[in-house]
Protein backbone atom coordinates (compact mmCIF):
# COMPACT_ATOMS: atom_id res chain seq x y z
CA UNK A 1 0.00 0.00 0.00
CA UNK A 2 1.20 3.45 -0.11
CA UNK A 3 2.55 5.59 2.22
CA UNK A 4 0.45 7.92 4.06
CA UNK A 5 0.82 10.91 2.44
CA UNK A 6 1.21 13.32 6.43
CA UNK A 7 2.38 11.73 9.58
CA UNK A 8 1.37 12.73 13.28
CA UNK A 9 3.72 15.68 13.62
CA UNK A 10 3.23 17.14 10.41
CA UNK A 11 1.65 20.77 11.36
CA UNK A 12 -1.04 20.49 8.83
CA UNK A 13 -2.64 17.58 11.19
CA UNK A 14 -4.84 18.68 13.07
CA UNK A 15 -4.12 16.88 16.56
CA UNK A 16 -6.47 17.44 19.37
CA UNK A 17 -8.41 14.71 21.89
CA UNK A 18 -11.81 15.59 21.21
CA UNK A 19 -13.27 16.51 18.20
CA UNK A 20 -16.44 19.14 18.94
CA UNK A 21 -19.37 18.28 16.66
CA UNK A 22 -19.01 21.99 14.29
CA UNK A 23 -15.11 21.07 14.27
CA UNK A 24 -15.63 17.50 13.32
CA UNK A 25 -18.11 18.74 10.51
CA UNK A 26 -15.72 21.22 9.28
CA UNK A 27 -12.92 18.60 9.20
CA UNK A 28 -14.42 16.27 7.12
CA UNK A 29 -15.69 18.56 5.06
CA UNK A 30 -12.01 19.31 4.36
CA UNK A 31 -10.95 15.55 4.61
CA UNK A 32 -13.81 13.97 2.37
CA UNK A 33 -13.76 16.04 -1.20
CA UNK A 34 -9.77 15.83 -0.59
CA UNK A 35 -10.51 12.15 -0.38
CA UNK A 36 -12.42 12.07 -3.56
CA UNK A 37 -9.86 14.28 -5.50
CA UNK A 38 -6.61 11.82 -4.62
CA UNK A 39 -8.41 8.56 -4.83
CA UNK A 40 -8.36 8.26 -8.99
CA UNK A 41 -4.43 9.13 -8.94
CA UNK A 42 -3.85 6.49 -6.35
CA UNK A 43 -5.96 4.00 -8.02
CA UNK A 44 -6.25 5.19 -11.30
CA UNK A 45 -7.63 1.50 -12.53
CA UNK A 46 -10.11 1.21 -9.86
CA UNK A 47 -13.86 -0.15 -10.91
CA UNK A 48 -16.41 -0.70 -8.25
CA UNK A 49 -17.44 -4.33 -8.63
CA UNK A 50 -13.82 -6.33 -9.51
CA UNK A 51 -11.69 -3.82 -7.57
CA UNK A 52 -14.09 -4.70 -4.23
CA UNK A 53 -13.94 -8.67 -4.78
CA UNK A 54 -10.27 -8.30 -5.43
CA UNK A 55 -9.96 -6.14 -2.14
CA UNK A 56 -12.34 -8.95 -0.50
CA UNK A 57 -9.86 -11.56 -1.50
CA UNK A 58 -7.13 -9.66 -0.13
CA UNK A 59 -8.79 -9.88 3.71
CA UNK A 60 -6.53 -12.53 5.18
CA UNK A 61 -7.29 -14.35 8.44
CA UNK A 62 -5.43 -17.02 9.99
CA UNK A 63 -6.51 -20.73 10.59
CA UNK A 64 -5.90 -19.41 14.90
CA UNK A 65 -7.98 -16.07 14.17
CA UNK A 66 -10.87 -18.57 12.33
CA UNK A 67 -10.66 -20.93 15.58
CA UNK A 68 -10.16 -18.48 18.16
CA UNK A 69 -13.17 -17.02 16.86
CA UNK A 70 -15.61 -19.83 16.56
CA UNK A 71 -14.81 -21.01 20.49
CA UNK A 72 -15.68 -17.36 21.29
CA UNK A 73 -18.90 -17.59 19.46
CA UNK A 74 -19.70 -20.82 21.59
CA UNK A 75 -18.49 -19.75 25.26
CA UNK A 76 -21.07 -16.76 23.69
CA UNK A 77 -23.28 -19.13 23.43
CA UNK A 78 -22.65 -20.95 26.43
CA UNK A 79 -22.54 -18.03 28.83
CA UNK A 80 -25.84 -16.90 27.69
CA UNK A 81 -27.58 -20.31 28.52
CA UNK A 82 -26.34 -20.41 31.73
CA UNK A 83 -27.21 -16.27 32.47
CA UNK A 84 -30.67 -16.61 31.40
CA UNK A 85 -31.07 -20.01 32.77
CA UNK A 86 -30.08 -18.54 36.54
CA UNK A 87 -32.34 -15.60 35.53
CA UNK A 88 -35.55 -18.01 34.55
CA UNK A 89 -35.14 -19.78 38.39
CA UNK A 90 -34.48 -16.11 39.83
CA UNK A 91 -38.04 -14.94 37.82
CA UNK A 92 -40.34 -17.87 38.99
CA UNK A 93 -38.91 -17.90 42.27
CA UNK A 94 -39.59 -14.25 43.18
CA UNK A 95 -43.37 -14.28 41.11
CA UNK A 96 -42.34 -11.80 38.65
CA UNK A 97 -45.25 -11.39 36.02
CA UNK A 98 -44.31 -13.01 32.62
CA UNK A 99 -45.11 -9.70 30.98
CA UNK A 100 -41.81 -9.13 32.68
CA UNK A 101 -40.38 -11.92 32.83
CA UNK A 102 -40.02 -13.26 29.42
CA UNK A 103 -37.67 -9.96 29.20
CA UNK A 104 -36.09 -10.47 31.96
CA UNK A 105 -33.46 -13.19 31.07
CA UNK A 106 -32.87 -11.20 27.58
CA UNK A 107 -32.25 -7.88 29.52
CA UNK A 108 -30.14 -9.80 32.16
CA UNK A 109 -27.86 -10.99 29.73
CA UNK A 110 -27.21 -8.00 27.91
CA UNK A 111 -26.29 -5.72 30.95
CA UNK A 112 -24.06 -8.63 31.74
CA UNK A 113 -22.45 -8.70 28.52
CA UNK A 114 -22.26 -4.99 27.17
CA UNK A 115 -21.74 -3.62 30.98
CA UNK A 116 -18.30 -6.45 31.90
CA UNK A 117 -17.42 -5.66 27.93
CA UNK A 118 -17.34 -2.02 28.51
CA UNK A 119 -15.65 -1.82 31.54
CA UNK A 120 -12.83 -3.79 29.81
CA UNK A 121 -12.62 -1.58 26.83
CA UNK A 122 -12.51 1.54 29.41
CA UNK A 123 -9.96 -0.18 31.35
CA UNK A 124 -7.75 -1.20 28.43
CA UNK A 125 -7.95 2.14 26.96
CA UNK A 126 -7.65 4.22 30.17
CA UNK A 127 -5.22 2.14 31.84
CA UNK A 128 -2.89 0.86 29.54
CA UNK A 129 0.20 3.09 29.23
CA UNK A 130 1.31 1.64 25.44
CA UNK A 131 -2.72 2.48 24.09
CA UNK A 132 -3.83 5.77 23.87
CA UNK A 133 -6.18 6.03 21.33
CA UNK A 134 -9.09 7.40 23.88
CA UNK A 135 -7.15 10.40 25.11
CA UNK A 136 -4.99 10.96 21.68
CA UNK A 137 -7.36 9.59 18.65
CA UNK A 138 -4.84 9.94 16.17
CA UNK A 139 -2.44 8.25 17.96
CA UNK A 140 -4.24 5.08 16.57
CA UNK A 141 -2.12 5.71 12.77
CA UNK A 142 1.21 5.75 14.86
CA UNK A 143 3.02 3.28 13.18
CA UNK A 144 1.86 3.49 9.79
CA UNK A 145 3.93 5.77 7.83
CA UNK A 146 5.47 3.18 6.12
CA UNK A 147 2.38 1.99 4.72
CA UNK A 148 2.26 -1.07 6.71
CA UNK A 149 -0.23 -2.21 9.38
CA UNK A 150 1.85 -2.16 12.59
CA UNK A 151 1.42 -4.98 15.37
CA UNK A 152 -1.96 -4.87 16.99
CA UNK A 153 -1.92 -5.20 21.17
CA UNK A 154 -3.30 -8.28 22.10
CA UNK A 155 -5.96 -6.67 24.09
CA UNK A 156 -6.93 -4.74 21.42
CA UNK A 157 -7.16 -8.19 19.53
CA UNK A 158 -8.89 -9.82 21.97
CA UNK A 159 -11.79 -6.96 22.27
CA UNK A 160 -11.93 -7.14 18.66
CA UNK A 161 -12.80 -11.56 18.89
CA UNK A 162 -15.06 -11.06 21.81
CA UNK A 163 -17.14 -8.69 20.27
CA UNK A 164 -16.87 -10.28 17.00
CA UNK A 165 -18.19 -13.51 18.22
CA UNK A 166 -20.76 -11.85 20.11
CA UNK A 167 -21.81 -10.33 17.41
CA UNK A 168 -22.26 -13.66 15.64
CA UNK A 169 -24.20 -15.22 18.06
CA UNK A 170 -26.67 -12.40 18.04
CA UNK A 171 -27.59 -12.36 14.79
CA UNK A 172 -28.79 -15.90 15.40
CA UNK A 173 -30.31 -14.58 18.26
CA UNK A 174 -32.23 -11.71 17.12
CA UNK A 175 -33.83 -14.36 14.79
CA UNK A 176 -34.12 -17.14 16.88
CA UNK A 177 -33.81 -16.32 20.56
CA UNK A 178 -34.74 -12.68 21.19
CA UNK A 179 -38.00 -11.96 21.61
CA UNK A 180 -38.95 -9.84 18.23
CA UNK A 181 -39.76 -5.92 18.04
CA UNK A 182 -40.56 -3.12 16.16
CA UNK A 183 -37.02 -2.39 15.66
CA UNK A 184 -35.10 -6.31 15.54
CA UNK A 185 -34.55 -6.15 11.89
CA UNK A 186 -32.86 -2.92 12.27
CA UNK A 187 -31.17 -4.63 15.00
CA UNK A 188 -30.16 -7.49 12.81
CA UNK A 189 -28.47 -4.63 10.38
CA UNK A 190 -27.03 -2.91 12.77
CA UNK A 191 -25.18 -6.72 14.07
CA UNK A 192 -24.45 -7.74 10.18
CA UNK A 193 -22.86 -3.47 10.07
CA UNK A 194 -21.00 -4.31 13.40
CA UNK A 195 -19.25 -7.50 12.86
CA UNK A 196 -18.76 -6.68 8.91
CA UNK A 197 -16.35 -3.55 9.85
CA UNK A 198 -14.86 -6.09 12.65
CA UNK A 199 -14.13 -8.69 10.56
CA UNK A 200 -12.69 -5.98 7.23
CA UNK A 201 -10.79 -3.74 9.84
CA UNK A 202 -9.40 -6.32 11.84
CA UNK A 203 -9.37 -0.76 14.33
CA UNK A 204 -24.20 3.69 28.16
CA UNK A 205 -24.60 5.28 26.12
CA UNK A 206 -25.58 9.22 25.55
CA UNK A 207 -21.77 10.13 26.34
CA UNK A 208 -20.26 7.36 24.78
CA UNK A 209 -22.31 6.94 21.45
CA UNK A 210 -24.22 10.33 21.16
CA UNK A 211 -20.44 12.29 21.90
CA UNK A 212 -17.31 10.47 21.92
CA UNK A 213 -18.31 8.12 18.86
CA UNK A 214 -18.39 10.77 16.64
CA UNK A 215 -16.06 13.55 18.41
CA UNK A 216 -13.49 10.91 19.10
CA UNK A 217 -13.95 7.77 16.73
CA UNK A 218 -15.13 9.59 13.83
CA UNK A 219 -12.59 12.37 13.79
CA UNK A 220 -9.71 9.31 13.59
CA UNK A 221 -11.40 7.49 10.92
CA UNK A 222 -12.93 9.50 8.33
CA UNK A 223 -10.26 12.23 8.99
CA UNK A 224 -7.25 11.10 10.31
CA UNK A 225 -7.33 7.96 8.20
CA UNK A 226 -7.41 10.39 4.87
CA UNK A 227 -4.16 12.09 6.05
CA UNK A 228 -2.25 9.28 8.13
CA UNK A 229 -3.72 6.11 6.50
CA UNK A 230 -2.27 4.50 3.30
CA UNK A 231 -3.46 6.23 0.51
CA UNK A 232 -4.60 3.47 -1.58
CA UNK A 233 -6.19 1.49 1.53
CA UNK A 234 -9.14 -0.51 0.47
CA UNK A 235 -12.57 -0.04 2.13
CA UNK A 236 -12.28 3.55 3.01
CA UNK A 237 -15.65 4.03 1.43
CA UNK A 238 -17.52 0.94 2.77
CA UNK A 239 -16.27 1.42 6.62
CA UNK A 240 -16.78 5.03 6.40
CA UNK A 241 -20.63 5.12 5.69
CA UNK A 242 -20.69 1.63 7.88
CA UNK A 243 -19.62 4.04 10.54
CA UNK A 244 -21.63 6.64 10.10
CA UNK A 245 -25.15 4.29 9.60
CA UNK A 246 -23.52 2.69 12.62
CA UNK A 247 -24.03 6.77 14.38
CA UNK A 248 -27.53 7.37 12.80
CA UNK A 249 -28.54 3.28 14.97
CA UNK A 250 -27.55 4.85 18.26
CA UNK A 251 -29.47 8.21 17.53
CA UNK A 252 -32.74 6.21 16.36
CA UNK A 253 -32.07 4.06 19.52
CA UNK A 254 -32.21 7.12 21.67
CA UNK A 255 -35.20 8.53 20.41
CA UNK A 256 -36.59 5.73 21.93
CA UNK A 257 -35.28 5.95 25.27
CA UNK A 258 -35.82 9.67 25.25
CA UNK A 259 -39.95 8.96 24.33
CA UNK A 260 -39.85 6.54 27.35
CA UNK A 261 -38.17 8.74 29.56
CA UNK A 262 -40.33 11.86 28.60
CA UNK A 263 -43.63 9.76 29.55
CA UNK A 264 -42.68 8.62 32.98
CA UNK A 265 -41.61 12.36 33.66
CA UNK A 266 -44.79 13.81 32.36
CA UNK A 267 -47.72 11.13 33.32
CA UNK A 268 -46.29 8.91 35.94
CA UNK A 269 -46.62 5.78 33.74
CA UNK A 270 -44.74 3.20 34.63
CA UNK A 271 -41.17 2.51 32.15
CA UNK A 272 -41.63 0.42 29.35
CA UNK A 273 -40.02 -0.70 26.91
CA UNK A 274 -41.98 1.32 23.60
CA UNK A 275 -39.67 -0.57 20.62
CA UNK A 276 -42.20 -4.19 22.63
CA UNK A 277 -45.70 -5.04 20.41
CA UNK A 278 -48.50 -3.99 22.04
CA UNK A 279 -49.59 -7.21 24.16
CA UNK A 280 -53.03 -6.01 25.26
CA UNK A 281 -53.55 -5.09 21.47
CA UNK A 282 -53.13 -8.64 19.82
CA UNK A 283 -54.83 -10.41 22.37
CA UNK A 284 -57.78 -7.47 23.13
CA UNK A 285 -57.06 -8.29 26.89
CA UNK A 286 -56.30 -5.48 29.00
CA UNK A 287 -53.06 -5.37 31.24
CA UNK A 288 -54.72 -5.70 34.42
CA UNK A 289 -55.50 -9.45 32.59
CA UNK A 290 -52.87 -9.87 31.81
CA UNK A 291 -51.53 -9.43 34.78
CA UNK A 292 -54.03 -11.84 36.69
CA UNK A 293 -53.54 -14.44 34.28
CA UNK A 294 -49.14 -14.07 34.60
CA UNK A 295 -49.65 -14.33 38.60
CA UNK A 296 -51.34 -17.50 38.24
CA UNK A 297 -48.88 -18.76 35.32
CA UNK A 298 -46.17 -17.88 37.58
CA UNK A 299 -47.39 -19.32 40.96
CA UNK A 300 -47.98 -22.58 38.74
CA UNK A 301 -44.78 -22.53 37.52
CA UNK A 302 -43.43 -22.02 41.22
CA UNK A 303 -45.43 -24.82 42.47
CA UNK A 304 -43.85 -27.02 39.97
CA UNK A 305 -40.18 -26.08 40.36
CA UNK A 306 -38.12 -28.72 41.22
CA UNK A 307 -36.01 -26.15 44.07
CA UNK A 308 -39.43 -27.08 45.95
CA UNK A 309 -39.26 -30.67 45.50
Amino acid sequence: MLKPELNLTDPNIYRISTAEPLQLLRLVSISIPHWIERFPRVRPDYALSSSLIEDLTRVRLSWIDIFTLLALTLAVHFLRSLVTGATESWVARNHIFPRYAEKAPESVWKLSYYGSSWLFSFFVHTCFTDINSFSDPLSMWSGWSGGVSPPIHRAVLFIYASQAAFYIHSIYATLYLDIWRKDSWLMFAHHFVALSMLLLSYVDKVLCRLYWYPCKLLYATIYGAVYLGPQDAPFFPVLGVMLILIYAMNIYWFNFIARMLWRVATTGEEPEDNREFDTSAVTGLSKSSLDAMAEGKTIGAVLRSPHLT
